[in-house]
């Protein structure tokens, strides 16, 4: 993705249904017949596992408690907090056809804002997912709390927003079977952020379906040519969110 100025930035098993008398469910065929309902496409699975609400608090309560602290200088990546995580699809024609407006609140549900992102899946004209960009806004608050308001995101643009630079598209493996990888090449993702200093960006998303619900894993952190951190969120492993 090529941006149309210089950019400079700061810092998802289907779930078994018991029947005693009716027939299993049977998931739709890559194929169907005439009139049968179509196979569900790759990006729209994707979407429906990430919509919703989320938190690490059982990660945060299993920590140790020395690590329960705000990050701080020569500190980059031994600290936890605890964060509700919501991620909302919603329509943006002008950034792209499947997009994520995530909001992010320290503490709990009710607790400050932390993170606003837009995430822009990429897709193939079979739902094939084929990558993601994500970007920063240059005004957040206006859209603080508008997840679910029908309309908050349609004239919303890229001159409305902050980018990386092309070679910071995520890529997407598929490790197993309902579970999804979108991470960050940082041979290829440089930027210079507002201070000068030259990073690479190292950024991880994970998506699964497990026996416990659905996980959302994150990681970024950006890495000085010098290989010290910048940044590191969170600070030690990477935040595990699960659906509230």
């Amino acid at each position: 993705m090529t941006l149309p100025r210089p950019v400079y930035v700061s810092a998802v098993s289907l779930a078994l249904l018991a029947a005693c008398t009716a027939p299993p469910e049977i998931p739709p065929a890559a194929e169907t017949p005439d009139g049968a309902s179509p196979a569900l496409a790759e990006i729209d699975i994707v979407l429906d596992q990430m919509s919703g609400a989320f938190d690490n608090a059982a990660q945060y309560a299993a920590a140790d408690e020395t690590l329960k602290r705000p990050p701080a200088p020569g500190h980059p990546y031994d600290w936890i907090d605890q964060q509700t995580a919501s991620f909302h699809t919603v329509e943006a024609p002008l950034i792209g056809d499947h997009v994520v407006y995530l909001e992010w609140r320290s503490g709990g549900p009710d607790g400050p804002i932390s993170r606003q992102r837009i995430w822009s899946f990429n897709a193939d004209k079979d739902g094939a997912i084929t990558g993601m960009d994500f970007y920063t806004f240059q005004a957040p608050d206006p859209f603080a709390g508008l997840g679910a308001a029908p309309g908050a995101f349609e004239a919303l643009s890229l001159d409305d927003l902050i980018g990386y630079p092309e070679g910071c598209t995520l890529g997407v493996e598929r490790p197993e079977a309902r579970a999804w990888v979108f991470s960050l090449n940082p041979d290829t993702c440089q930027i210079t952020a507002r201070s000068g200093r030259v990073m690479r960006i190292e950024a991880r998303i994970g998506l699964s379906s497990e026996d416990i619900g659905t996980v959302v894993e994150y990681a970024e952190a950006g890495v000085l040519e010098g290989g010290d951190y910048a940044f590191k969120v969170p600070g030690g492993p990477a935040y595990r969110f699960m659906r509230r």
